[in-house]
């Protein structure tokens, strides 16, 4: 981890792990910061709460980063379609650009993002 980054909790493993995604924000260095992490095929993946394209949130409602069947990161605002392990747009008007993808770590059952 690079000295000049900081950890910041995010829930318990368990939490994520029930609910499949969470989102989070904090305020750091006086900029409000807004991600969101995943729980996907034992991975915990976590990317910047921020659509490639206009720059908007992606969730419908709080915690809710995933399309109807879960398969796909989707936005809000104009329905692009990330891919879940990489954040790679695969459908919508940023196709080929990706989702920034934030560290994270696992301590004592709590997850942590490394900003």
């Amino acid at each position: 981890m690079n000295s000049k980054k900081k950890k910041y909790l995010v829930c318990e493993v368990d939490i994520l792990k029930a609910s499949g995604c969470y989102g989070w924000e904090s305020v750091i260095n006086d900029l409000l910061v807004q991600c969101f992490i995943i729980y996907h095929q034992n991975k915990i993946l976590s990317y910047r709460n921020r659509c490639p394209h206009t720059g908007v949130n992606l969730e419908w409602v709080p915690h809710q980063f995933l399309d109807r069947n879960n398969e796909f990161i989707q936005c809000a605002t104009h329905g692009a379609l990330f891919e879940i392990e990489n954040g790679l747009c695969i459908h919508g008007p940023c196709v080929g650009d990706k989702l920034e993808i934030v560290e994270n770590a696992i301590i004592e059952s709590k997850i942590y993002l490394i900003l």
